[in-house]
């Protein structure tokens, strides 16, 4: 084959191209499948097997997508919360008023601050500091499944080995008066006050 020669009409040709400038303009106005090169109805770029499978991957994707956002929406709602407090996001109605309750009373606190206890490593709801050199750690124990008989041992001897921690927790009795609940349990902590807002 000659490279002066256009393999598609027999015209002369320059030889670092590979067809005449007539028979290229006329396979680029050609619409193919960017994928295979078949050509393809006017206004399209992908042949129908290919459109095809490129619609079931953006399906598969989309649907892939869906699941991930759920699972995330779960993780954010289960670990990191779905309430905004003071202290930022708590998981439950029952800590977002205990957060109102600390934060009206103008505590320095930090929610679900990690610690190791042993080999253990628990995150307390809430750390307290009393600007004096305690730490006062409040758990919530809402649910039944909240490992109270787990936890409450690892805080008391943690606290006994530490005597600038203290600690004091609630259960859902306790939300219904927190102003006497709660503010009696932090005047056996560091934290005695006449009046709790």
């Amino acid at each position: 084959m000659n490279k002066n020669e256009c393999p598609k009409c027999g015209n002369p040709k320059t030889p670092w191209f590979s067809l005449c400038f007539d028979c290229n303009k006329k396979e680029k106005e050609k619409p193919v499948c960017d994928t295979c090169g078949v050509e393809v109805p006017e206004g399209h770029n992908l042949c129908k097997i290919h459109w095809i499978e490129k619609k079931n991957d953006e399906k598969k994707i989309q649907q892939i997508d869906y699941v991930k956002k759920q699972k995330e929406d779960t993780y954010r709602e289960k670990y990191e919360g779905k309430y905004h407090s003071p202290f930022g996001k708590v998981k439950s109605m029952s800590e977002l008023l205990i957060a109102y309750f600390l934060h009206l009373n103008q505590l320095n606190v930090t929610y679900e601050m990690k610690m190791q206890i042993g080999d253990q490593i628990l995150r307390p709801d809430f750390a307290i500091n009393d600007g004096k050199g305690n730490t006062i750690l409040l758990e919530h124990f809402g649910s039944l499944n909240s490992n109270e008989d787990f936890k409450i041992p690892l805080y008391v001897k943690f606290c006994k080995e530490n005597p600038n921690c203290f600690f004091v927790c609630t259960r859902e009795k306790d939300i219904y008066n927190l102003k006497d609940n709660l503010g009696t349990k932090l005047n056996d902590a560091p934290l005695k006050r006449a009046f709790w807002n």
